[in-house]
């Protein structure tokens, strides 16, 4: 896992680095607002979907260069973390989703507690 300030690195490098490693990023737009950019699998899947509302959107839109990725951080956050912005690729499969921070914690928590009780 790592982070990234979407406000001062390019959104195609967060992005492709998120693809490439298949790994979570913590993606912050400024103080207090951000998200969790997760490349959809079917580990990942399941904390999208614990959003109350999932909303569609596209990867073209989300690797712009500028402030569209901000703004899709503004709005999981402003949501209170009910809102979950699933991308799709041109195709219209779901390649990546931005969740909640606070969400993605709590399900990591819940995960890590299932593999204890496993054990």
């Amino acid at each position: 896992m790592f982070e990234a300030n979407c406000m001062e690195e390019q959104p195609a490098d967060i992005v492709a680095r998120v693809l490439e490693e298949q790994s979570p990023c913590f993606v912050t737009a400024r103080e207090g607002v951000r998200g969790v950019l997760v490349p959809l699998d079917e580990v990942y899947t399941e904390v999208l979907e614990a959003h109350p509302r999932v909303i569609n959107a596209r990867m073209k839109d989300l690797v712009r260069p500028g402030k569209d990725m901000a703004m899709y951080c503004v709005q999981v956050s402003l949501s209170d973390e009910k809102d979950a912005i699933r991308f799709t690729d041109e195709e219209g499969e779901p390649v990546l989703a931005l969740v909640g921070a606070m969400r993605f914690l709590r399900w990591l928590e819940e995960e890590d507690g299932e593999v204890d009780e496993e054990s």
